[in-house]
C-alpha cells in the first residue's frame, strides 16, 4: 500500500517551514512518505484530489493567512464551490501563534472551519501551538505531531517486522549534501550577499533617545532607502507598514562558535543540495557560495534558544557517555521540567549548550539540522513616506535581561546588532573588524503591510494609544497628517485632504525627564493642530509612588471617546508591548461602551448588557475600527 500524504506549509518568517520539515522527517521514520510543498508553489486544483493533506501555518496581521497562502485562501472562499468539494479528503491543521495576540491562530481556525464546510474530514483536533508556553511552540507541536502520527498509523499500519523502539535510537540522514572547499588554494575572496528577498538599506542615524543614565536604551534609527536604488528596485512603504530587519550575530560569538566546532572561517560552501527534495526545501535565506564565517555570522541563529529536537539530535554527536545520557534525558518526556529550567528559564543559547558538552563531534552537514536560520525581526515604521520618501525611521527598544540563576547580563540578537552599528557621523568609532568594512552600514530589510491604516478620510477622528515604543506607528500617522495639513489638498487628488478630524494620542512612559522620547515633536503636533489632544502618563513620577497609566487618562475622557467611536465612526488603535497594557486599555474601552449603552437602553435590555457590549465591540472589530498592533 502506498503510504502517502501532502504537507503544505505557509510561512513568512520560516518557522512553519522548519516545523513542516521536522514533521516530514518524523513521518518518514514511521514508513510514511510525505510530499512537502510551499503553499506558494501549490496547485490549488489538486486539493480535492488529496487523500490526506496536512497544513502548517501561522497567522499574520489581524488574523490573516500568510501572504503566500492568500491565492489558495481566496480560492477556498469562492461561494460557488460545492459543499462536497473535499468529500474524499482528510485533513489536519497545525497553527503556530502567540496567545498574547487577540487574533491568536485565527488563520488556522478559519482554515479548519472552511475545509470542514467544503466536506473535508478532520483527522484530529486542530493544533494550536503557542509561543507564550514555557517550552514555546515545541510543547504543542510535539504533542500534536504524536497524535497525528498515531492517527495516521491507523490508516497506514506499520510493517509486521517494524521495530518502533529503533526510532529513538536511529540517526536519520542529514537534510543536505554539502560541498565544501576546505583548501581554497586560489585564496578566493567571497563577498557576502544579502538574500534576494531583502532590500539593502543604509544606516543613516542611530541615536539614543532616552537619558544616558536611564535603565532602558531606546534608539531612533534612520535607514536610507534611496542610496541603493541604482542597484535594486525602489523601496516603497506607507504609514502603518512594518520593516523586517535581518540581523547578524556578534563577531565575538561567531569566532567562538567556529573555534568551538573546529571549523575554519575561510572554508567555502559551494553547494547545498537537499538529500530528499520531497521532504526538504533548499535554504531560502542563503546565497552561494558563502564562507563558513559569513554562514555563521549571517545565517545560523547561534544566539537563539535551542529547541527540544536539538538536544535529541545532539545526543548522537557526543562521545562522553555521561553527556549522552544527559542529552537523552533532556529530550525525553520525563526530562521536560529539567529542560525548561536548564534551557528556557535560563535563556541558554546554542553556544552556551555546546560549551557544556565538550565531547561533541558534529559532522558539518548536520549543522543545518541542529540550528535554524536567523529570522528577520519586525519593527513598526515610525515615519511617513510622504515626508520621508527616501528614509525609513524605526523606534527600537534595546532588549536586555539578566538570566535568573547564573545572573548573566544578556542582550537580544537584534538589539546587539543595532548597538554594534554606528551611524555615518560616528564611523570613526567603528569597533567592527575588517571583515565587515564593506557591509557595516548595509541593513537588510523588507517591508510588509501590517493591517493598521489611517481611515480613508482624514476627517474621520482617531484615537491612538501607544505607550513606549508603541508610539512608532502613531508617529508615522502624525507625519502623514502633518503632510496633508500643510499641503492644502495640493497632493494631486480631487479632495481637500488638509481638513483633519480629531486625533487623540495617549502616550505612556516611566519618567518625564528620562524616557519621554519625541516630546518636542509630539507637543509641536498638538500646537499645530496635527493632533487635537495629547495625554502622557508617567508611571514612575506619580505622587506618593502611585503609578499612572494610559488607561486612567482614557477613562477620564470617557464622554469624548464614546462620541468619537459611536457618533462619528472613529477608529481606536492600540500599539505596544503585548503584556497587560493592551488588555487593560481594551477593558477601559469596554467599560466606556458599557456605561454609555446602559444610559441608552431600557430596563429590559440591562439584564443582558454584557452580551450587548460584546456585540457592539465585535462590530467595531468587523468594521476594522478597533485595531491592535502588539508584540
Amino acid at each position: 500500500m502506498s503510504k502517502k500524504c501532502t504537507i503544505i506549509y505557509a510561512t513568512e518568517s520560516g518557522t512553519s517551514q522548519e516545523v513542516a520539515e521536522k514533521l516530514s522527517r518524523d513521518l518518514v521514520s514511521y514508513e510514511i512518505k510525505p510530499r512537502l510543498v510551499d503553499v506558494a508553489n501549490y496547485n490549488k486544483l489538486e486539493l480535492p484530489m488529496e487523500k490526506i493533506v496536512i497544513f502548517v501555518l501561522s497567522t499574520t496581521g489581524h488574523g490573516e493567512v500568510p501572504d503566500p497562502m492568500k491565492p489558495l485562501w481566496n480560492f477556498l472562499l469562492i461561494k460557488s464551490l460545492p459543499s462536497n468539494s473535499l468529500a474524499n479528503t482528510k485533513f489536519a491543521i497545525l497553527g503556530l501563534g502567540d496567545s498574547s495576540y487577540t487574533t491568536y491562530n485565527f488563520a488556522a481556525k478559519k482554515l479548519y472551519q472552511r475545509l470542514q464546510s467544503l466536506g473535508g474530514t478532520p483527522l484530529l483536533r486542530r493544533g494550536d501551538a503557542d509561543d507564550q508556553h514555557d517550552l514555546g511552540i515545541d510543547y504543542e507541536v510535539e504533542k500534536w505531531s504524536q497524535e497525528l502520527i498515531s492517527k495516521l498509523l491507523t490508516i497506514y499500519p506499520l510493517s509486521p517486522n517494524f521495530n518502533i523502539d529503533n526510532i529513538k535510537n536511529q540517526l536519520n540522514k542529514s537534510k543536505y549534501n554539502i560541498k565544501i572547499d576546505k583548501i581554497n588554494e586560489n585564496n578566493k575572496e567571497i563577498k557576502y550577499e544579502i538574500p534576494s528577498q531583502f532590500y539593502k538599506s543604509k544606516l543613516k542615524v542611530n541615536k539614543r533617545i532616552t537619558a544616558q543614565e536611564w535603565e532602558q536604551d531606546v534608539r531612533h534609527i534612520e535607514l536610507d532607502i534611496g542610496e541603493c536604488k541604482e542597484v535594486q528596485p525602489p523601496i516603497k512603504y506607507q504609514s502603518g507598514d512594518v520593516a523586517y530587519v535581518l540581523p547578524k550575530n556578534p563577531i565575538k560569538r561567531v569566532n567562538e562558535f567556529i573555534e568551538l566546532l573546529g571549523l575554519h572561517s575561510n572554508w567555502i560552501i559551494e553547494s547545498i543540495e537537499p538529500i530528499d527534495r520531497e521532504i526538504t526545501q533548499s535554504p531560502t535565506l542563503l546565497k552561494l557560495p558563502i564562507t563558513v564565517y559569513d554562514l555563521v555570522r549571517c545565517y545560523f541563529d547561534i544566539m537563539g534558544s535551542p529547541r527540544r529536537y536539538f538536544f535529541q539530535l545532539l545526543s548522537h554527536f557526543v562521545t562522553n557517555p555521561m553527556e549522552k545520557e544527559r542529552l537523552e534525558f533532556f529530550s525525553s518526556t520525563e526530562g521536560q521540567d529539567d529542560l525548561r529550567t536548564y534551557n528556557q528559564k535560563e535563556k541558554r543559547n546554542y553556544i552556551d549548550v555546546l560549551k557544556e558538552f565538550p565531547s561533541i563531534e558534529i559532522p558539518f552537514e548536520y549543522l543545518f539540522d541542529l540550528i535554524p536560520p536567523i529570522k528577520p525581526r519586525p519593527f513598526s515604521i515610525s515615519s511617513s513616506s510622504l515626508l520621508n520618501p527616501n528614509t525609513i525611521h524605526l523606534t527600537v527598544g534595546i532588549n536586555t535581561y539578566t538570566t535568573p540563576f547564573r545572573r548573566l547580563f544578556r542582550t537580544g540578537l537584534c538589539s546587539q546588532y543595532f548597538t554594534s552599528l554606528n551611524d555615518n557621523n560616528n564611523n570613526n568609532n567603528n569597533n567592527n573588524n575588517d571583515k565587515d568594512k564593506d557591509n557595516n552600514y548595509i541593513v537588510p530589510i523588507f517591508i510588509k503591510e501590517s493591517g493598521a491604516r489611517l481611515p480613508k478620510s482624514n476627517e474621520t477622528p482617531i484615537i491612538m494609544v501607544g505607550p513606549g515604543t508603541g508610539c512608532a506607528i502613531f508617529r508615522s500617522f502624525m507625519q502623514e497628517r502633518f503632510y496633508f495639513k500643510n499641503n492644502n489638498g495640493n497632493d494631486g487628488g480631487d479632495d481637500d485632504n488638509s481638513k483633519l478630524g480629531d486625533a487623540l494620542f495617549y502616550f505612556g512612559c516611566r519618567s518625564e525627564s528620562k524616557d519621554y522620547y519625541y516630546r518636542d515633536e509630539f507637543e509641536s503636533n498638538l500646537e499645530k493642530g496635527v493632533i487635537s489632544k495629547l495625554s502622557v502618563a508617567f508611571s514612575r513620577d506619580g505622587k506618593d509612588g502611585k503609578k499612572v497609566y494610559v488607561q486612567q487618562y482614557i477613562e477620564n475622557d470617557s464622554d469624548l471617546i464614546w462620541d468619537i467611536i459611536n457618533n462619528r465612526n472613529g477608529f481606536f488603535y492600540i500599539s505596544g508591548s503585548s503584556g497587560r497594557m493592551p488588555k487593560d486599555v481594551k477593558q477601559s474601552l469596554l467599560t466606556i461602551i458599557k456605561s454609555n449603552l446602559l444610559k441608552n437602553n431600557d430596563n429590559n435590555n440591562q439584564n443582558n448588557i454584557d452580551e450587548i457590549v460584546n456585540s457592539y465591540f465585535e462590530k467595531l472589530e468587523v468594521e476594522k475600527r478597533f485595531i491592535t498592533e502588539t508584540w
